[in-house]
């Protein structure tokens, strides 16, 4: 299998992602960055609870409506 060269123009671009539920009580993700170019494979690890499914949530857009995002 042959891979294409990662292309210098990012295919998705995340800078300092911040998410909180209960207006700030409770900070789930705090300033997240990620950039990925196409052919790129990533992959997302942490401890429970680290915030990994709501950053991942959030790029598919489908964070609560709880949750107050700021970039």
């Amino acid at each position: 299998m042959i891979c294409a060269e990662p292309s210098s123009r990012p295919l998705l671009e995340l800078e300092n992602l911040s998410l909180d539920f209960e207006g700030g009580a409770k900070p789930a993700v705090r300033d997240f960055s990620l950039r990925l170019a196409a052919g790129e494979i990533v992959g997302l690890v942490g401890e429970s609870g680290s915030g990994k499914s709501v950053s991942a949530l959030y790029l598919l857009g489908l964070q609560p409506p709880s949750a107050t995002v700021r970039s």
